[in-house]
């Protein structure tokens, strides 16, 4: 099995949904996950062999303990040991020789492999494993939320409900309810993305990030949160972030300043997986995904209209149709800076005297001639 095709079999070892489906307890996952099979070449046979290994650990070790586990692991390391002692030893290894070595090394990675999955099934239940996938699982209002994810195109634009602009990089996804509600407005992420969110100091913006959590209250920024990265990074175009781990957030309810992190303009925040650590640094330019409008700054005099909308269309990845011919003399003077793109479209339109409308990943700009 490739490592790609690991990845994933163990992304669905630890996905609570999956495991729950597997087990023939959530029938009503099955179009979900008959879909999923359709996303990737390798992934219905993956999918077939993570949910036979469900079931048959289920069967296997109906009550396994920690001592279980832990007398399979180390007696696979003890076999693995003896191996590399007779390989010393030997001054010379004959062709039988070499099949019992890979038959004894077989069942050594087999015992490993079986102790290795039985330890994701033990521990499903004593540890919160924490994934894009098991957030929206575990949301009550699951079924009115919604999914954009970016599979081909370099940028995807996405406006959510409350007006802020999300750029997707590409394999990237991000769930968000219809209405964010009253108290606060909250998004799931999984990959990489810039913001630049909407100002509101009485509702409070979160990303939830794999391990990593994002407040903010209006300001613009960049996430990278791969699932199969060992970091998570948030990098800071303008504005104030606040930062934490998911387990300190969580320790904390309301999270306070335990674990916090609080960043500034040209500061990123990383969360290495594997030491549960997070650190801050300081960055000339805050370019985290190595897209356009991390460098823009939106500020222009007496441009061409036709400059103005070929560098949203770079930031943001989207088509602006407009009659260039009537608006060939137009020009902005204007400080559009972070604010998301539905505001910056809306300014532009009032200076031009015109109107605008979305298709799609179009605008489409309507107005007269500025002669």
């Amino acid at each position: 099995m490739s490592d790609s095709n690991l990845s994933l079999l163990q992304d669905l070892l630890e996905n609570q949904r999956f495991i729950c489906w597997a087990k023939g307890e959530k029938p009503e996952d099955d179009m979900y996950w008959q879909q999923w099979k359709l996303n990737g070449p390798d992934h219905a046979k993956v999918l077939d062999e993570a949910a036979e290994l469900i079931n048959s650990m289920e069967n296997s070790y109906p009550q396994l303990s920690d001592a279980h586990i832990e007398h399979a692991i180390s007696s696979s390391l003890e076999k693995a040991m003896q191996i590399e002692r007779e390989k010393a030893a030997a001054n010379a290894v004959d062709w039988n020789g070499f099949r019992r070595y890979w038959t004894i090394a077989a069942a050594v990675l087999l015992t490993a492999g079986i102790a290795w999955a039985a330890f994701i099934m033990h521990s499903r239940n004593t540890r919160k494993t924490i994934s894009y996938d098991n957030d929206l699982y575990q949301l009550a209002d699951r079924d009115s939320i919604i999914e954009n994810e970016n599979l081909s195109a370099s940028l995807k634009y996405v406006q959510l409900p409350d007006g802020s602009s999300v750029v997707l990089h590409k394999n990237s996804k991000i769930s968000y309810p219809g209405d964010f509600g009253k108290e606060k407005r909250a998004v799931f992420l999984s990959g990489e993305a810039f913001f630049e969110v909407t100002k509101n100091p009485e509702k409070p913006f979160f990303v939830y990030a794999n391990e990593l959590v994002t407040k903010v209250y209006g300001t613009s920024f960049s996430i990278s949160a791969g699932k199969a990265k060992s970091e998570i990074v948030v990098a800071v175009k303008t504005g104030k972030v606040s930062v934490w781990s998911r387990k300190d957030y969580q320790t904390n309810g309301t999270g306070n300043s335990a674990g916090l992190l609080i960043l500034t303009r040209n500061q990123k925040a990383t969360f290495d997986r594997n030491l549960r650590k997070l650190t801050r640094t300081e960055s000339k330019i805050p370019k985290l995904l190595d897209i356009p409008i991390e460098e823009q700054v939106f500020n222009y005099t007496e441009t061409p209209v036709s400059e103005v909308f070929r560098s949203l269309e770079s930031a943001y990845g989207i088509k602006i149709v407009y009659n260039k011919e009537a608006m060939s003399d137009c020009s902005i003077t204007a400080v559009l800076g972070d604010e998301p793109l539905e505001n910056k479209m809306k300014w532009i339109c009032t200076i031009l005297e015109a109107s605008y409308q979305r298709q799609g990943e179009k605008m489409i700009i309507t107005g007269n001639s500025c002669k």
